[in-house]
């Protein structure tokens, strides 16, 4: 159980800008409503993979103009798999 307390956004800020990587391509997987903050962070470069059906899935519908990220709902982790793999060989090109 996480602290109640815990901003996934902040934590996401804070790994992304203390890193030693840049990244290219953020991929956040998430179903819960506090999915959501670290979600409008995302950029137009990410993807959001919010579970299809569950609170961020419509959280995420309801406010679409606050989500810059893609966002590709899904079902069970063969759905995230496949858009990963079009992601990677897209960089490979």
């Amino acid at each position: 159980m996480s602290p109640a307390n815990m901003c996934k956004g902040h934590i996401l800020d804070d790994h992304c800008q203390n890193s030693n990587v840049k990244y290219d391509v953020i991929a956040f997987v998430g179903d819960g409503e506090p999915d959501f903050c670290p979600t409008v962070r995302l950029r137009e470069t990410d993807i959001v993979f919010p579970r299809r059906r569950f609170p961020l899935d419509d959280h995420i519908t309801k406010a679409r103009d606050k989500v810059a990220a893609r966002v590709r709902s899904w079902d069970t982790g063969f759905d995230i798999m496949n858009v990963l793999k079009e992601v990677l060989m897209s960089v490979r090109e």
